[in-house]
């Protein structure tokens, strides 16, 4: 039963959140020995309001939360999320009023740019700036990206640190989802990397069960190790040291690609895989966290950044499978940052074409390829969000992996490997620095537009009349693996998502200018089908990745648009 009066709370919101006892002092000790920010809610912070806003956050996002998200972020959200919609009306009317139908003259555009009109007589409180209509204009443009980027826990905003961080009392971003753990190994020396991943790795053989299982559905995805390679390491690993990780020859980097494979095998397989391997639905949602924490733990605590290893980039690489359906995009966009960096340091970027790189053996020259691929696709891919990339195509010669499972020996494009999908997927993401570069060169919305449309039809040609047989509509043969289902169900999804964001500039003109109408009949029906194949997702036995949950946001987004203009 609900009440117009609320007792005011005196204990603070991190304790709150945090569900233990507050001492209600202002700073308290709990806070105090955590060194976090203390304060009390708000008048208008009630318990109900913060569980149903946290749920919803937790609806949209489709990031398994552990518990109620931070007041703070939830607060920030939601004055976000209306401050975009405040927006995009005063920008409807404001076009309204300074575009009337008796000033237009014929043109290839049915409308004027709210900033380019001609004002009109206005009080002083009426009246509007040219810079402000841009950015108004701009903002609106971009409120589909924006949107998904806050699903994910991520800002799209420059103007971040300036205005909403004051306005919240807060020194830095709200960050990635926390996690509730009184185990802070940042805070205590004596609590070393090796000491929380002995606590955290499980038997011998349920470490197996989980590697082979993302060896045999979920590598195919990213193909950021080599199967055989690390199995032999994993190995020697028992062998050598009886899986003690303290001991002086085991590299923490290769702990960190380790717990990586591991977490994106827990976090992504079925429960029924799950429960089948022994572990509870509630211990499954912790260990994924808490092995991801370790992955990062081992990197930092090797002083990553500094000593250069094959087995960083490949645990960041592998992380994409998991950090982003963990709520933790802000700190692998980060990782994946610094992996590029350490890749070039290695030479990853210049595996062929160089003479010094001949002495390489083939297995390590292939696994270099596959991890510079990784990172390509991943860097490409993140443009319409970045609005930059850190890896011109001009600046490398590492060609696409092979076509090959374990033997580094190229097979016909046509026989499914680990490697087959992100060949493809290369292709496809090549296509985003060439777009934005375009675009960004072009003067005109009209010849913007002319990009665009390339661009798109560039993408068709690559997701149709390109693709291997294994990935087109052909019954499926008994002899490929079981993985070939979820890659077709995947690349439909991925493709989809990919068309939305090459339209994305042009995505809310098209709801009202009918000069591009393709754009709006392209991106409803990439949206249709993300979300029919995703609903087709949920009802088969296979891994959960992460671009299930988050291209679906981008499709309800682009549904809502659609909704709102009719």
């Amino acid at each position: 039963m609900s009440s117009g009066i609320h007792r005011k709370r005196l204990a603070c919101v991190e304790c709150t959140r945090r569900k233990i006892k507050c001492d209600k002092t202002l700073p308290c000790r709990n806070c105090t020995r955590k060194g976090s920010h203390c304060r009390r809610p708000r008048a208008r912070d009630s318990p109900g309001l913060n569980v149903s806003s946290a749920r919803e956050h937790s609806e949209t996002s489709g990031v398994n939360c552990s518990g109620i998200e931070s007041s703070k972020l939830i607060e920030s959200l939601r004055e976000r999320i209306g401050k975009l919609e405040t927006a995009l009306t005063e920008a409807k009317e404001t076009a309204s009023r300074q575009t009337p139908s008796s000033q237009l003259s014929p043109s290839i555009f049915s409308t004027r740019e709210p900033s380019s009109c001609q004002p009109i007589a206005t009080s002083d409180t009426e009246s509007i700036t040219s810079s402000s209509l841009v950015k108004a204009t701009s903002e609106v443009e971009d409120a589909a990206t924006i949107l998904e980027f806050l699903a994910w826990g991520r800002r799209k905003d420059p103007s971040y640190q300036d205005e909403i961080a004051k306005r919240n009392d807060l020194i830095h971003s709200p960050g990635d989802i926390p996690i509730d753990d009184d185990w802070d190994n940042g805070q205590n020396s004596a609590f070393t990397a090796a000491n929380f991943c002995e606590l955290l790795l499980p038997a011998e053989s349920k470490v197996h069960e989980l590697v082979n299982y993302h060896c045999e559905c979920l590598l195919w995805y990213h193909g950021a190790f080599h199967a055989t390679t690390f199995i032999q390491q994993l190995n020697d690993f028992y062998d050598t040291t009886g899986g003690r990780v303290e001991e002086p020859k085991v590299s923490l980097q290769w702990m960190a690609l380790l717990f990586a494979i591991l977490t994106g095998a827990i976090a992504s397989a079925p429960l029924s895989a799950t429960r089948a391997w022994g572990f509870r639905d509630q211990e499954k949602n912790v260990l994924s966290h808490r092995w991801l924490k370790a992955s990062m733990a081992c990197l930092h605590q090797a002083d990553y950044m500094a000593c250069h290893s094959i087995f960083s980039v490949q645990s960041i690489a592998t992380l994409t499978i998991s950090a982003h359906m963990l709520g933790k995009s802000n700190s692998f966009s980060v990782l994946l940052a610094s992996a590029v960096r350490i890749a070039q340091g290695l030479g990853l970027h210049q595996l062929d074409g160089d003479s010094k790189m001949n002495s390489v053996d083939p297995i390590s020259k292939e696994i270099g390829r596959r991890i510079w691929c990784q990172l390509c696709i991943q860097d490409w891919f993140s443009i319409p969000f970045t609005e930059s990339y850190l890896i011109h195509p001009i600046c490398f010669n590492t060609e696409r992996p092979q076509n090959c499972d374990n033997d580094p020996t190229s097979i016909p494009d046509d026989f499914p490997t680990v490697a087959g999908y992100s060949r493809l997927f290369y292709n496809i993401a090549a296509l985003m620095p060439g777009l934005y570069d375009d675009m960004n060169s072009s003067n005109t919305l009209y010849t913007r537009y002319e990009e665009v449309l390339k661009y798109d039809r560039r993408l068709r040609t690559l997701a149709t009349q390109h693709l291997p047989l294994y990935l087109q509509n052909v019954p499926l043969d008994p002899r490929w693996p079981r993985y070939v289902p979820w890659a077709r169900r995947s690349l439909a999804i991925s493709s989809a998502h990919k068309v939305i964001m090459i339209h994305r500039k042009f995505l809310s003109r098209s709801f009202g200018n009918p000069m591009f109408e393709f754009t709006r009949k392209t991106c409803v029906a990439a949206s249709r089908t993300i979300i029919k194949e995703q609903k087709e997702a949920t009802r088969e036995d296979g891994p959960l990745l992460w671009i299930h949950q988050a291209f679906s946001v981008t499709a309800s987004i682009t549904s809502r648009q659609k909704t709102d203009s009719s």
